[in-house]
């Protein structure tokens, strides 16, 4: 069973991988989309998020994609641990609301 510590981990590595892909785009080293790992939909499994909330939790969790973009980057990711987290308990929040 995964717990909300796994989950968070998991956003991490996502929000880690968004700032790395773009870093290539802007170097123009465009994969068009050929290395999206598609964690959020595994976020969204492990969440439970039901079907029609999945626009929303899209986009939420998009959001935190496009503004990790302008944190440091580093070998482990640990600056942006504080950013999944939020994402976390902001899509958490979302979903309490809307139950």
């Amino acid at each position: 069973m995964f717990d909300k510590s796994q989950i968070i981990h998991l956003i991490q590595q996502d929000l880690k991988h968004s700032q790395l892909t773009e870093a290539l785009r802007n170097l123009g080293l465009d994969d068009g989309g050929l290395y999206s790992l598609d964690l959020m939909s595994l976020v969204a499994q492990l969440m439970q998020v039901p079907l029609e909330q999945m626009e929303n939790f899209a986009e939420i969790y998009g959001s935190y994609l496009d503004q990790v973009i302008d944190c440091p980057i580093s070998n482990l990711g640990t600056e942006i641990y504080p950013v999944a987290e939020c994402c976390y308990n902001e899509l958490q929040e979302c979903f309490k609301r809307n139950y």
